[in-house]
């Protein structure tokens, strides 16, 4: 009984110790801290503008036609010009 104590507080100290020595002024992923650049750049989907200044996002490519917009949630109709 009393080693599961002594695994508990360890447990807890290192548990404690790894949060409070992982804490920084801002977003970190694999210790590489992201700048505001990182983060509004859209590396995952194609992102486009509409003529009416509706940002749209889609996947893989555009066709010419129907595109799943992840953004909205629809198929959109797209008329490359």
């Amino acid at each position: 009984m009393e080693t599961l104590k002594l695994l508990v507080r360890a447990t807890i100290f290192l548990f404690l110790t790894l949060i409070v020595s992982s804490c920084s002024s801002g977003w970190s992923v694999a210790n590489y801290e992201l700048t505001p650049q990182d983060t509004t750049t859209n590396t995952v989907f194609i992102e486009i503008i509409s003529s009416d200044s509706v940002s749209h996002w889609y996947s893989d490519k555009i066709n010419h036609g129907g595109n799943w917009c992840y953004k909205h949630s629809e198929w959109e109709d797209v008329r490359i010009k």
